[in-house]
């Protein structure tokens, strides 16, 4: 994989599989699945999970708009949100088989300052 595919890290929201974050890793991208990579923030409120993951260094992927937006909104110091509408990506296999296709093509091709500046994306598929 190219090197680039790195740069990027990511943390997934409760919403998405350990696997998920497995498959993208081992398609050279840093990802990280809060459930079970950083179950200590499990159930905590998007604030902490977005402090969190600006101490890492990481994009958070979520489809919690409501509350991610407050949260973005209390600290608005992050390097990306990148927001997954659960219609286009629904929490099935081949839902979250797209998903993964589409952080896939958003790594190759990313919107500017996305992982440096407090960049809000919806993610198409």
């Amino acid at each position: 994989m190219p090197s680039e595919l790195t740069a990027l890290r990511f943390l997934l929201d409760e919403h998405y599989p350990a696997w998920l974050a497995d498959d993208l890793t081992a398609d050279g991208i840093d990802a990280v699945a809060l459930t079970t990579h950083r179950p200590e923030l499990r159930g905590v409120d998007d604030q902490r999970v977005l402090q969190a993951a600006v101490a890492e260094s990481r994009v958070v992927v979520t489809e919690d708009v409501t509350t991610f937006s407050a949260a973005i909104a209390a600290g608005p110091d992050h390097v990306g949100v990148i927001y997954c509408h659960h219609a286009r990506f629904p929490r099935t296999r081949p839902g979250l088989n797209r998903l993964h296709k589409a952080i896939t093509a958003l790594v190759a091709d990313p919107p500017d300052g996305l992982g440096e500046h407090p960049v809000v994306w919806w993610l198409a598929a």
